[in-house]
């Protein structure tokens, strides 16, 4: 099941490594690319995974010439909680210093700008999956599911009142057990109900 965008694994052994700021970022030169109405309903997010676990200690700066290093703030799932600017990507000499040993990778995750609750619109969602699989489309996709990690469960109400459980996936190791919604398949949703408010908002591919 693809999750995002495919990144891959940084390994090195002893002191630093050195890694060209657009490569560690990957897409997100073209995401911040676009204008600004053909990406106003979702956003790229990167958590620092190790061995497909969070990796909230690693140890990265950017690196601009002439800028100095800035510090990569992650919080305690690794979710990177400031990223490059566009400036900074096409900088050709900007890196990340990462320092240590062992392999990492960035999950790159495309996510819908609608906030995590436990209540959420299914109209704003279709919007948000719909732009993202029309300005990804040189890049990936198409997406056609929406995941809710660490929402536990969830339900779908339909215009007409009735209610149906949301499909689980164990798909993504990463993630765990994530109640998901699929636009095509399920008709008529007017609400998502959830009974956690989802850490995150994800577009994936429909597990098979």
């Amino acid at each position: 099941m693809a999750v995002g965008l495919a990144a891959p694994r940084l390994a090195w052994a002893n002191g630093v490594r050195r890694i060209p700021l657009a490569q560690a970022f990957r897409y997100l030169d073209s995401y911040l690319g676009l204008a600004p109405a053909l990406r106003s309903r979702f956003h790229l997010g990167f958590r620092a995974l190790r061995n497909e676990r969070p990796a909230p200690d690693l140890k990265a700066a950017i690196v601009v010439p002439g800028a100095g290093a800035t510090p990569l703030p992650l919080d305690t799932r690794g979710e990177v909680m400031q990223l490059p600017t566009l400036g900074e990507l096409k900088k050709g000499d900007a890196v990340l210093e990462v320092a240590g040993d062992g392999a990492f990778r960035f999950a790159t995750e495309i996510r819908p700008d609608v906030p995590p609750s436990t209540r959420i619109d299914a109209a704003e969602l279709a919007a948000a999956l719909s732009q993202a699989n029309v300005a990804i489309a040189h890049l990936a996709g198409p997406f056609d599911i929406v995941l809710f990690p660490d929402a536990g469960s969830g339900q779908a109400v339909l215009a007409d009142g009735r209610v149906a459980p949301l499909p689980v996936t164990n798909a993504v190791k990463a993630l765990g057990a994530a109640p998901y919604y699929d636009p095509d398949t399920m008709r008529g949703v007017r609400m998502l109900s959830l009974s956690r408010a989802p850490s995150r908002i994800i577009f994936a591919v429909h597990p098979l």
